[in-house]
């Protein structure tokens, strides 16, 4: 699994080899595996699955958006936190 440079990932977002990430910017989406490209904002989704004994959500990454000022803000935070050892 690589995640490339500045990529933002959501809280609780599953990334493994073989978690389908689902670029849903476009007016069709975009599945690929093994990638997050860079500055990529993903957060956590489910895509239907069908079983023998029913359908069910299965996880996979939601490629959002692309990384902005207002996205470098908050993630300042985070790293400023980091820095300074701040429990949170």
């Amino acid at each position: 699994m690589i995640v490339e440079t500045r990529a933002v990932l959501g809280a609780g977002v599953v990334l493994t080899g073989s978690t389908p990430i689902v670029d849903v910017t476009g007016a069709t989406p975009a599945v690929t595996r093994g990638r997050v490209p860079p500055d990529a904002v993903v957060i956590p989704g489910t895509q239907p699955r069908s079983f023998p004994a029913g359908t069910y959500g299965a996880p996979c990454a939601l490629i959002i958006g692309q990384r902005r000022a207002s996205t470098d803000l908050k993630t300042s935070l985070n790293q400023a936190l980091r820095d300074f050892e701040v429990p949170v």
